[in-house]
This record gives structure tokens, sequence and C-alpha cells, in this order.
């Protein structure tokens, strides 16, 4: 089969989609080799705002009260006297980069607090926190303004505390509405103080804030009834104004991988049906689909830093672990604590490792920008050759052609959005002067970085 060309025998495709891509258009980024610590901080220092792009600051909480069975990112357990202590280095890092003045120069489009899990924070930590945002940076009137979080201790303090300080977006980690599920997931609100307390934030916050949540299908025991009635339909009875429908990421090594080996897992066919179904019965109820994956009820929802951190925008990172973009150049600060708290003490970004971005990266984020609102322009590509793709996935099922010459993702096509894209990517990729060069010269460092071949 010719490279990027889909069987259109549909097991055939399943299987061919549900395996790992090969390398692709980023390789260029993901293998070229690190710059020395100097040169590292160099290239940040020298970076400024993007014409044209949206300005994002990504604000990193590392700390959890808990392991949740499914989570691969945890980090730090909730400590008092460790958030405190953060939340003073945090504030330093943030006027540091406020003092330089090169983020200041233009408002900032969205702030995002990820994690992790930002409500840890004490009431008066977020205070001091947003609170230092809003006096050094300057925010556009309209800014997106996230605070990720668990609803299990967001307390009315916490809330108030947010809400005062202008935050405009909760994005709630709730997985599930399925009580039982949930304990054994790690989770600790049952079903009905779950919906009872998304009631009592809606009343306090009004149309200032939309509430958002994330949902799981796939996860252990989860029947197709269970996740349309005890989930999807929840989430229509519910005071949520936005909802991303995720399908579970099986991370090696966690207890949740080890016991869905055991008991066995959704087949692709399940879960593009599960996807199929929850997105129709949504759309039926007057939802909008604002991505492959995410759904608003109203306007208040409007999933700003999902949809631009994927495309484009310059993304300012700052706290252990935060990654963020800026022009040309990709960037991730250390996500070991105490070499970061190092850094912020001496005065340091500490940024751990900047990568330059693939060539074609400008490209990519138009292609990535379209799959993400599920349907790809070939027009707007005049330089790559898609013909070979657009016939073949088109009887592959993954897409449809409009009248207006353009491709609708199919259901299938949505759940399959990111494998498809890198797909795509690599095909942009190829299609840039000296790619065959870069290839060869990324293949060589791979070589390198494994060893003399026996």
């Amino acid at each position: 089969m010719k490279p990027f060309l889909l069987p259109t025998d549909r097991m055939a495709l399943l299987k061919t989609l549900s395996t790992k891509s090969a390398p692709h258009g980023d390789m260029l980024a993901t293998l070229s080799g690190p710059l020395p610590p100097a040169e590292t901080a160099r290239v940040w220092e020298e970076r400024r705002p993007t014409e044209g792009q949206p300005l994002i600051l990504y604000v990193h909480i590392p700390f959890c009260v808990s392991r949740c069975a499914f989570c691969g990112f945890y980090a730090h357990r909730t400590d008092d006297a460790a958030l405190e202590a953060y939340t003073r280095r945090l504030l330093q890092e943030l006027a540091r980069e406020a003092d330089r003045g090169v983020f200041t120069r233009k408002p900032v489009d969205v702030v995002y607090f990820g994690g992790g899990t930002p409500t840890a924070l004490s009431a008066d930590q977020l205070r001091r926190v947003i609170g230092c945002i809003h006096e050094r940076f300057t925010l556009a009137p309209d800014v997106e303004f996230t605070v990720e979080g668990r609803i299990y201790a967001f307390d009315d303090a916490r809330v108030r505390a947010c809400l005062d300080s202008g935050v405009t977006r909760f994005s709630f980690g709730i997985q599930s509405f399925e009580t039982d599920l949930r304990r054994s997931l790690g989770r600790r609100n049952t079903r009905e103080e779950l919906l009872g307390r998304l009631s009592d934030i809606k009343a306090m916050c009004g149309e200032r804030i939309a509430l958002v949540a994330d949902l799981i299908y796939g996860l252990p025991g989860q029947t197709q009834e269970d996740w349309m009635t005890r989930n999807v339909h929840t989430v229509h009875a519910s005071a949520l104004d936005g909802v991303d429908l995720y399908a579970l990421k099986l991370f090696p090594g966690l207890p949740l991988a080890q016991r869905m080996e055991r008991e066995g897992k959704w087949s692709e066919e399940e879960r593009i049906a599960r996807h199929a179904e929850a997105c129709d019965w949504l759309a039926a109820q007057g939802w909008r689909q604002l991505s492959c994956t995410h759904w608003g009820r109203n306007a208040l929802e409007r999933n700003r830093y999902n949809h631009w951190a994927k495309t484009g925008a310059d993304i300012v990172p700052f706290g252990c672990g935060a990654g963020g973009f800026v022009g040309d150049w990709s960037f991730m600060q250390t996500g070991d604590l105490e070499a970061w708290s190092a850094a912020v003490d001496d005065g340091r970004k500490p940024i751990a490792s900047a990568l330059r971005k693939p060539p074609h990266h400008r490209a990519r984020a138009r292609l990535t920008d379209q799959m993400e609102r599920g349907f790809l322009n070939p027009a707007d590509f005049p330089d790559t050759d898609l013909s070979p793709l657009l016939e073949n996935w088109e009887k592959a099922g993954v897409w449809s052609r409009t009248p207006g010459g353009s491709y609708r993702l199919t259901r299938m096509g949505e759940y399959y959005q990111t494998r498809l894209s890198s797909l795509l990517s690599g095909v942009l990729f190829a299609s840039q002067p000296g790619a065959l060069e870069a290839m060869k010269a990324a293949a060589q460092t791979l070589r390198g970085r494994k060893g003399p071949q026996a």
C-alpha cells in the first residue's frame, strides 16, 4: 500500500488507524538534538510575540489530592506547605517575565491554569496568583480565563476567589457520573454530589463563568446504556455549558491498564459507535459542535484555549512542567520541582528544552485547525498534492466531499482525527523543499541516540 493511503476494507482500516502512526511531519522537532543550557536560555530571551497570533499564558499546578487510576500525569501529592512555597515562587516567575516587558506588549487572549489540579490551591493562593496576572499583564476585554480542577474540595471560598478575580471558565475532570465506577477510579464525589455542586456553582456564578467537564468512554464495566443514559444524557440535564467527550487512553503500567487487560477493552468499533451516538444525540438537543470532541450548549462556552493551543498560538509557560510555543520554537520547563524551584530562586526562567518547529509548522497549524473543526479544504494547501488521498480516504469512509469542494469528516473520521491529522502532516512535510535531506538527518540523529548497531 502506498504511504498514507488507507485500506477500504473496514476491518483492515480499523486495524491500520488503531496502530500508532509511523514518523510523520513532527519528526524534525522530536528528533532534533537538545540545545545546551546557555543556548536554550538565549533562544527564550530572544522570543517575541508572533504577529497575528493569539497570546496565551499557561500556568501549571502539578499537585493533586490523590492519583486517579487512569492518570499518567500525576506529579505531587497536595501538601499545604509545598503549595504555599510553590505559590510564592510562581508569583516570582510571573513577575520576572512581566518585568522583561516582552509579553506585556499585546493583550493576553487566554489564560489557562492546568495541572495537576489548580483547585488544590487555597482561596487566598488563587487570589494572589490570578491577581498578579491581572496586575502585571494586559488582558484582552474578552479574555478566556480558565481554571481546571476537581469538584472535590472546590468550596465556596475558592469559587468566590476565582469569580471575584476575573476567571471566566471552570473545567472539571468529571470523567463519569457513575458513582461506583468513579469510586473504582479513585474519584471521591458521588453522582448526586457532582450534580448538586455543579448547580450550586452555577447559582453562584450565573452567566459570568462557563462550566465545562470532561467525560471518558471506554471505562471498565461501562456499557453503551451507561455511557448514554448516565453520562451524555446527564450532561444535558446538568448545569454544564460545555463538555469534552474522550476515548479512554491507557497508560502502560498503571493499575487501570492492568485491569483492562484482565477484563477486556472496548473494541474500536464500539468506541466509534459511542462517539457517534453521543455526538448525534447532543446535536439533536441543540448543542453546538466546536471540535471533533468538544460541544457547547450556549455562547458562554468558546473553547478558545483547546482550539488555539493546537493551531499556532503563542503560549507562554509558567510553573513546573509547563510547556509552550513562541513563534518557530517550542519550549518545555523542567518537571523536576527542586530544579524548577532553584531556577526561580536564581532569577532564571526554568526552561529545560527548546526545539525548533518543523519547517511546515504554519501549514500544519492551518491543517490542524481545519481537522479539529471536522473538515479539510484542499484549496488551502496549493503547494501539496493531496489528490491521491482525497478519493481514497472518501472510499475508506473517514470523510465525504461537500458541494463546495472541501471534505467533511464522518463520525469515524472525527474519532480518528488526531491520527488522520498526523498522516496528513506527513504529506505536508514531504512536500517541503529539503524534506528528504531533513529526514535523513533526523534518522541519523536517531541512530546516534540508540548507539552503534550490533
